[in-house]
């Protein structure tokens, strides 16, 4: 009732002269107006979006907080076992830039404030830091906020207290993130198993299909060599021999069909990169050129032999040819080069099988994502954006790389970089 009463006198003045008056309330006015601010600051600082990167986060709260506290830079601190992450965000043309380091330590499970304020002034030297602890429900820090000034800032205690708020609800928010990322990363390995599973299930409906195929194709091929025999002139002669051509391409396409469904560890061996294109294209060749796409082979027979798995490699061409053939769909004088040549590559020598394409090519933006797991620009039922992410474990598994360069509108090549021997020559990529 005393402080309804003390709004009242101060709001009407009775107990003041009129300056005085005027100046309390223009003083109770910025203070309502600073803490309408604040609270709607904090609303802000509640909707953080739960799949926005921790850079992002870190400059949402920054921006946010500078309408109401006076600071030069921020950082927000995670704890992740032995690691420190500093997501540092200063201004920059009216805008929050934010960069990251990385500290190991031997344990910051149980880091304090003080800790880190000892360790905060070692990494970010000639500056003041106010810090406040983001603590979990079992007690435990799991990062903290810091507000970086180049001078000592006294802040009232009224804005202490408002940081402090805020520190709590930033906790939610980034506890909030943490759960959203570990179901997303158990959402996605638990798709990659289905998917799995559905490319062990698919290999075994090849190979058994092409047992099946074998079979009569054997009994063909035996049947028509009699006939040869007997039936060497003319045109049965030449039907013959057609047949019996294009029987062995089919025996040739089951045989490859089998190996590239085979499930059991690949083994590594001399091979060279001719014959592993040809293998590839007998697999996906015909898809391409019934689809109206001209081939183009630019292979040299003279390149030295690679230690490899054949197969291995042999998916990751045939996922680069598919790629192709999708990229130039609907598109006039459609053409899909495949070639080998050595290149020099960081003072190394490499192998590159190159699959290039006259397509659409890839946008700006998606070119640092492309290789990681489920991303796809193509629609939902022609990609599972896994090919290009497993043709790079593959390729790393070799100690190479899979590199790729593109411009929209134009034209994608993909690289596969297979080390050579550090005797061979290579030119300049």
């Amino acid at each position: 009732m005393n402080g309804k009463q003390e709004l009242i006198d101060k709001l009407t003045g009775i107990r003041s002269s009129r300056k005085s008056y005027y100046s309390e309330l223009s003083s109770m006015v910025e203070e309502m107006q600073k803490q309408n601010m604040q609270l709607e600051v904090i609303n802000q600082l509640t909707q953080i979006h739960v799949n926005k990167s921790w850079e992002e986060v870190s400059t949402y709260i920054a921006s946010r907080l500078s309408q109401v506290l006076r600071f030069d830079g921020f950082v927000l601190t995670l704890l992740d076992g032995s690691d420190l992450y500093f997501y540092i965000s200063v201004p920059e043309h009216q805008e929050w830039a934010c960069r990251l380091v990385k500290r190991r330590m031997s344990d910051v499970s149980f880091m304090t404030l003080a800790d880190f304020e000892k360790l905060l002034l070692q990494e970010i030297p000639d500056h003041y830091g106010t810090s406040v602890s983001l603590i979990n429900q079992t007690g435990r820090a799991i990062g903290f906020l810091t507000l970086l000034t180049s001078s000592h800032v006294s802040y009232t205690p009224k804005e202490l207290q408002f940081y402090k708020g805020v520190g709590e609800h930033v906790r939610v928010s980034i506890e909030n993130i943490l759960l959203f990322k570990d179901v997303s990363e158990k959402v996605k390995i638990e798709a990659q198993l289905i998917q799995s599973a559905k490319l062990a299930a698919l290999g075994e409906m090849a190979a058994g299909i092409a047992h099946e195929l074998n079979s009569p194709l054997t009994a063909i091929l035996g049947n028509v060599q009699l006939l040869k025999r007997t039936i060497k002139e003319g045109r049965p002669g030449k039907m013959l021999a057609d047949i019996y051509q294009c029987g062995l391409r089919s025996k040739k396409i089951i045989q490859n069909l089998l190996a590239f469904s085979r499930q059991e560890e690949y083994q590594f061996e001399p091979i060279h990169p001719c014959d592993v294109v040809e293998d590839a294209l007998s697999l996906v060749g015909y898809q391409l050129s019934v689809s109206g796409i001209t081939v183009r082979k630019h292979t040299d027979i003279t390149l030295p032999l690679i230690e490899g798995s054949r197969h291995q490699i042999e998916q990751v061409l045939v996922n680069l040819l598919l790629n192709a053939r999708d990229a130039v769909q609907g598109k006039a004088n459609a053409e899909v080069v495949i070639g080998t040549r050595l290149v020099r590559l960081e003072e190394r020598g490499y192998l590159s099988i190159y699959v290039r394409d006259n397509g659409v090519g890839i946008e700006q933006q998606h070119l640092t994502r492309i290789f990681n797991p489920f991303f796809t620009t193509k629609e939902k039922t022609k990609g599972t954006g896994l090919g290009l992410s497993v043709s790079l474990g593959i390729a790393e598994s070799h100690g190479g790389k899979l590199v790729v360069d593109s411009k929209t509108g134009e034209y994608s090549e993909f690289s596969l970089l297979l080390p050579i021997p550090d005797h061979e020559g290579g030119d300049e990529e």
